[in-house]
C-alpha cells in the first residue's frame, strides 16, 4: 500500500504501448474508488482500463499481447487459471496487488499468482508513523487499528489504510484508546 506499485504498472503500460504492443489494462469491478474506465495511482497518474469480474478476464483481454491487471488481491482464484490460459496463448501478463491483508496474512489470489510467476518484484512504502520501510498495512477505524475480526476486503484509501513497518503495526495495536487513558491494559 502506497508503495508505487500502480505507478509502476502505469509506467509499464505506457512503455508497452510506446513499443506498439497491443495492451489492455484490467481492474476489479469491486474497486469503486475511481471511475471504472481508469486505473489511478496515489500520485494521480492514470491509464484507461476495463473493470471486470474475475471470470471476464479472458474475454476482456481479447487479442492483447500484454495484459495488465491491477489490484489482483480483489479477484478470486479464477484469476489465476485465466492468467495461465493467457500465458499459454502467448500473452504476457503483468499483475499488481497487495500480498498481505491488514491482518498480515497472505491474500490467496496474490500468493498463487506470485507462486506461478516467472518474476516477482516487491515494492515497499514508508511507515506513516516512523518512516522506516513499510511491509504491512494498518486498517483504521476512527483513527484506531481495526479489529482483526473485521472482514478482509473493504475498499478504501488513505481514510481507511496506512502503511506500517512491523514494529509500528504491532505497537499501535497495543496502545490504549484515548478513552482508556489512565487505565491499565492487559495483553494476552
Amino acid at each position: 500500500m502506497f508503495s508505487g506499485k500502480t505507478d509502476e504498472l502505469i509506467r509499464r503500460v505506457h512503455d508497452a504501448r510506446g513499443e506498439g504492443r497491443r495492451a489492455v489494462v484490467l481492474k476489479p469491478a469491486i474497486d469503486d474508488r475511481h471511475p471504472h474506465d481508469v486505473v489511478v495511482s496515489h500520485s494521480g497518474r492514470q491509464v484507461d482500463a476495463v473493470a471486470i469480474e474475475g471470470g471476464e478476464l479472458l474475454a476482456a483481454a481479447g487479442d492483447a499481447e500484454i495484459v495488465f491487471v491491477d489490484e489482483v488481491q480483489f479477484f478470486d482464484a479464477g484469476l489465476v487459471e485465466a492468467v495461465e490460459l493467457l500465458r499459454t496463448r502467448g500473452s504476457d501478463v503483468v499483475a499488481a496487488g497487495l500480498d498481505l491483508d491488514f491482518r498480515r496474512e497472505p491474500f490467496p489470489t496474490t500468493k498463487r499468482l506470485a507462486d506461478a510467476a516467472a518474476r516477482v518484484e516487491r515494492f515497499q512504502g514508508r511507515c506513516s508513523r516512523c518512516g522506516r520501510p513499510a511491509t504491512v498495512t494498518q486498517r483504521l477505524v476512527n483513527g484506531r487499528p481495526a479489529s482483526l475480526d473485521d472482514p478482509v476486503v473493504r475498499i478504501g484509501d488513505e481514510e481507511l489504510y496506512e502503511p506500517r513497518c512491523e514494529e509500528c503495526w504491532a505497537a499501535e495495536r497495543l496502545e490504549p484508546a484515548p478513552s482508556d487513558a489512565g487505565r491499565s491494559l492487559s495483553v494476552p
